[in-house]
């Protein structure tokens, strides 16, 4: 197995790295920061294309995280233009870009795709308009590649973790969960031989 992991260098996206490497898969790691094993922006199709690039070399790709993601919050009125793009981009057509390159080969060869939603993606939460609106697109493409993938061998997982503690927030929320926490129940679910193809991941 080999694993690409996109949101790599901080949050989520770096506990699920971190754990898959200590199982034993090899990961290319996506992310904004120069500390990433690929630095880009995951909307961008250039990007998706060097990472696709940097896996082949450790083997044959099987396993795609889609887990970028940014938060914008706010009342209605208050996002700029640049804050809408901002969000969108992040957490809508990066998942799309990602899949986009790998489905084809996973239908045909076999493979996994994660994609790490929210439950903003199952619920509107006020403040949160633009990103749940983003998160809505993400779980209706999810839901679409699901229906397109049956009878092929490409397997989706669509998570929706609550409240993590992560960059997201500027300081530890009392009641949110950890994301090595999250992380293992995700790659949990990577791992079973039954078919788990979604999760809602909320604290007990």
């Amino acid at each position: 197995m080999v694993a690409i992991v996109t949101g790599a260098s901080s949050g989520l996206g770096f506990s699920i790295a971190q754990l898959l490497r200590q199982n034993g898969t090899p990961v290319v790691g996506v992310a904004r920061r120069s500390s990433a094993d690929v630095s880009g922006d995951a909307a961008k199709r250039e990007t998706a294309l060097r990472a696709i690039e940097a896996a082949e070399k450790l083997g044959a790709i099987d396993l795609l995280v889609n887990c970028a993601g940014v938060g914008i919050y706010g009342p209605s009125g208050s996002y700029s233009e640049e804050d809408i793009a901002t969000i969108i981009d992040a957490n809508l057509i990066a998942t799309i870009n990602f899949c986009e390159l790998l489905v084809p080969r996973f239908k045909e060869h076999g493979g996994t795709i994660v994609n790490v939603l929210s439950t903003a993606a199952l619920i509107g939460k006020p403040n949160e308009t633009v990103y749940c609106a983003a998160k809505w697109g993400a779980r209706g493409y999810t839901e679409a590649l699901k229906a397109e993938a049956k009878g092929t061998k490409l397997r989706i997982i669509a998570v929706a973790p609550g409240g993590m503690n992560t960059p997201f927030w500027p300081e530890p929320r009392e009641g949110f969960m950890d994301s090595a926490d999250v992380a293992a129940t995700i790659v949990d679910a990577i791992n079973r031989p039954i078919n788990i193809s979604e999760l809602v991941i909320t604290r007990r």
